[in-house]
């Protein structure tokens, strides 16, 4: 497994209805990214900020979205700017331990 983390600036913050709106059909496409897991979507309004976590099947899967389609579509959004992604690897055992549902994702 590979963790995906992106880390960028938002102007608009989370009650902006039009980006909300965005964000929802762009969450509906993300859904169907080649070995995506699952997407956790964080925002902290106060510093305008924004984190997205991202849980790949494996690295390929992951790199092919935050090096291909991943910064274009998100920068496309009006304020969203400063993004920057890291990947991890997952120590399995570890979060397992501490309640991570690994065991129920569908791994392809």
């Amino acid at each position: 497994m590979k963790l995906l983390v992106v880390e960028y600036s938002r102007q608009r913050g989370s009650d902006d209805r039009e980006q909300a709106a965005e964000f929802e059909r762009d969450a509906e496409k993300i859904a169907g990214v080649p070995g995506l897991l699952w997407k956790l979507w964080a925002y902290d309004d106060d510093e305008h900020t924004a984190t997205s976590v991202h849980l790949f099947d494996n690295e390929l899967h992951a790199r092919a979205w935050g090096d291909g389609p991943l910064i274009p579509a998100l920068t496309s959004h009006e304020g969203i700017a400063d993004v920057k992604i890291r990947y991890l690897d997952v120590d399995e055992h570890l979060s397992e331990l501490t309640r991570a549902p690994l065991a129920a994702v569908e791994r392809t």
